[in-house]
């Protein structure tokens, strides 16, 4: 059992050595793309910067090894006695040995603790310049924008549309009138399809 996971193994890695090894396309081959963040403040950012932007809002710096090195080792192991008995001991083994050597591999420390201060830079530049950060109308793009300049084009696209604010809160009443309406024929699922705490703006 052990030796055909170490021969998956081995091919997995296989696979990784070849993809590194694999050669990029030219500048010249590759293909122009919409820009992934687009500045529309007066707001300079260093190319590290730059580079942590274009990575887009849904990215996430990974945490150092060390603090979560303990539960990764304790969720490890719980998911390992959720097998059959007879292969949870071959099961470790594997598990041993990867952990293993993600805790001997430690290049990677660097370059997380380079991006939590790359990030700390950026926040530091939009907190003095008082901007934030949002995600494009229409594409993923990276939007940045000063907060008061957000705030004009909200409300001009509130009035342009002929938004207006209601003098109350129709939801409670709502909500009274859907329970009536399937108490008496639904009495017993009426309370999971009703909101009894509905959302107020």
């Amino acid at each position: 059992m052990e030796g055909h996971y170490e021969k998956l193994n081995k091919k997995l890695d296989k696979l990784l050595e070849r993809q590194k090894q694999t050669p990029h396309l030219d500048r010249k081959q590759q293909q122009n793309f919409h820009p992934c963040t687009i500045n529309l403040t007066n707001i300079t950012f260093t190319k590290e910067e730059q580079a942590l932007l274009d990575l887009g809002l849904q990215y996430n710096i990974q945490q150092p090894l060390k603090k979560y090195w303990t539960n990764l080792i304790l969720e490890t192991e719980k998911a390992i006695r959720l097998l059959e008995t007879r292969e949870q001991n071959a099961f470790r083994i594997m598990a041993t040995k990867k952990l293993k050597q993600m805790y001997n591999t430690n290049h990677n420390t660097h370059n997380i603790y380079k991006r939590q201060h790359i990030l700390k830079n950026i926040n530091h530049k939009l907190t003095n310049e008082n901007a934030m950060i949002t995600l494009a109308d229409k594409s993923k793009a990276t939007v940045i924008i000063y907060k008061h300049d957000y705030a004009k084009n909200v409300h001009t696209f509130l009035t342009d549309n002929d938004f207006h604010t209601l003098p109350d809160n129709p939801t409670n009443k709502d909500q009274t009138r859907i329970q009536k309406t399937m108490q008496p024929n639904h009495p017993e699922t009426t309370h999971k399809i009703s909101n009894t705490n509905p959302p107020r703006q």
